[in-house]
């Protein structure tokens, strides 16, 4: 009896002990940052089905998580050689650029992301992020715009990153914050852009030059052109003016005439002159009267002022 009371003792103290053995190897834990998916220790399987999220999960003493990051991952691309595209300022010139971006995985494809890429994923993901930048670059980004819309570039890395992550084969993750940083331009392109930028000024300058001096010759043009008819203008008046005077003299000596020949009529009709010698004394005096050159006076004797003399 004492015998079957130690075995049973025994045996009760051996199960307690792989309870206490078994219990905290079975149960698994995941972190609020961890997604988790059960793996098999023995065998290395995975069941892809079921994502665990943070918690802790009684899933046996032969099993453990294979666990993938739960926030989000952040990448610094520094130094990331690209091209700008073809325009007039610049045919394809090599630059560097600083891009920093997080993403998130997504929660119900993270089966599919451990059966395609493991934990191979986050090289995937950065290299053909790469490849979005430096494609999208190179097909619609000029290197004015680095500098003069950097906000608009942005925006295209940003979409072209989101495109060609959700080209299949599909990386199951969602892009989040993208920031453009620096821009390093080697010290040959800068040279070859100052030198481009230097010879377009001085183009424009030909330019603006060639076209003020056109401006000048159009405005001299028409100033010559405008004193001309200010001349012609005002030869036509001077004539008209002169036609008009010529005119009005003629009227006037043609009403004067008129006049003195009506007022003579009545002056000699008035004075009883009608011989035409007499007729012929007063033109003769009326027209010595009327020379500027000649000085006349006429004056009146009286009887007192006549000497008077006898006949012998």
């Amino acid at each position: 009896m004492e015998q079957k009371y130690t075995i049973a003792l025994v045996v009760c103290c051996l199960v307690s002990l792989l309870i206490v053995i078994l219990i905290p190897l079975s149960i698994g834990y995941v972190d609020y940052y961890e997604y988790g998916l059960d793996q098999n220790k023995i065998n290395r399987a995975v069941d892809t089905e079921q994502v665990y999220a943070p918690g802790r999960y009684f899933i046996g003493p032969g099993h453990g998580f294979l666990k993938y990051q739960r926030d989000a991952h952040f990448e610094m691309l520094e130094g990331l050689a690209v091209f700008s595209s073809g325009s007039d300022d610049s045919i394809g010139l090599e630059f560097k650029v600083d891009v920093g971006f997080t993403y998130l995985l997504i929660e119900d494809e993270i089966g599919e992301l451990h059966k395609e890429l493991a934990q191979n994923y986050n090289n995937v993901i950065v290299s053909r992020a790469k490849d979005a930048i430096k494609n999208e670059a190179a097909a619609s980004v000029s290197f004015t715009q680095y500098f003069q819309a950097r906000e608009e570039v942005e925006a295209k890395f940003k979409a072209a990153i989101e495109k060609r992550w959700n080209d299949a084969p599909s990386l199951h993750c969602t892009l989040d914050q993208f920031h453009l940083g620096r821009i390093q331009i080697p010290d040959s392109v800068a040279v070859k852009q100052l030198e481009a930028q230097i010879q377009n000024e001085r183009n424009r300058k030909e330019t603006f030059t060639q076209q003020a001096e056109l401006e000048r010759e159009q405005t001299a043009v028409e100033v010559n052109s405008i004193n001309l008819e200010t001349e012609l203008v005002l030869r036509k008046a001077n004539a008209e003016a002169n036609l008009l005077r010529s005119k009005a003299r003629s009227e006037s000596e043609k009403i004067r005439a008129s006049a003195q020949i009506n007022g003579t009529q009545y002056l000699l009709e008035a004075a009883g002159i009608n011989s035409e010698d007499h007729i012929s004394a007063y033109t003769y005096i009326r027209t010595l009267k009327n020379r500027e050159q000649l000085d006349m006076t006429v004056s009146y004797l009286s009887a007192d002022n006549v000497l008077k003399t006898t006949p012998a």
